[in-house]
């Protein structure tokens, strides 16, 4: 999270700083971004860099904070619109956040970040209310609020966040396999469509069912 120092900088500097960073987490992974890139195209000191930010991951997860923060309204309005439906509110919600990512100006940097994902990434890449939810109380009851967990067969109401956090972590994981296979986004949508069709009916065949499989 930035310093006090920084937010006390003129809107002018801050975006400078952010763009700075936008352009190098754009061109290389986490790992990979250098300091020395971001202060030369931000025209600062180093010595003022560790004035606003402890280091490049505080730096980098304040910006991903700034371009996910509105999935939480995002996923909110899709359960409201899926009238608490769980499956068919991510199913509405999916689309929105693959346009979100596949902006022109941001898909570099979410392709970075999803070819490079590691466990804390996977965490915070997620909206806030769901990143939260095993652990508030209050961001678990506002998911509650909106999605009908009386359809859902939970034997413990307390596996709730589980299961949410299940269904982000495929969320997030199809638009990393989406990425890699250099999929369209309609190849990406059909393909989480499909998760989210076995997680709410599970892949046991039907003995109705006679289609043959295709192979």
């Amino acid at each position: 999270m930035p310093t006090k120092t920084f937010f006390n900088l003129s809107k002018e500097k801050q975006g400078r700083l952010i763009t700075a960073a936008s352009k190098e987490f754009s061109r290389v992974s986490l790992n990979e971004a250098s300091i020395n890139n971001i202060i030369k195209t931000a025209e600062i000191s180093r010595g003022s860099f560790y004035q606003y930010f402890e280091d490049k991951e505080d730096l980098y997860y304040y910006y991903l904070g700034l371009l996910k923060r509105d999935t939480h309204a995002m996923l909110i309005e899709s359960f409201k619109k899926a009238d608490g439906d769980l499956f068919e509110g991510f199913k509405l919600f999916f689309p929105q956040v693959l346009t979100l990512i596949m902006h022109k100006e941001r898909i570099a940097f979410f392709k970075h970040l999803f070819l490079h994902m590691d466990y804390r990434t996977g965490t915070e890449v997620a909206p806030d209310t769901v990143r939260q939810c095993e652990s508030n109380k209050k961001s678990k009851d506002t998911l509650k609020k909106y999605v009908n967990v009386e359809n859902l067969d939970l034997v413990d109401i307390a596996d709730f966040p589980i299961l949410i956090k299940f269904m982000m972590s495929t969320l997030f994981g199809t638009i990393g396999e989406g990425f890699n296979k250099k999929s369209s986004e309609e190849e990406i949508i059909s393909r989480f469509n499909k998760k989210m069709k076995w997680i709410e009916y599970g892949v046991r065949k039907d003995p109705s069912n006679q289609e043959e499989m295709k192979l």
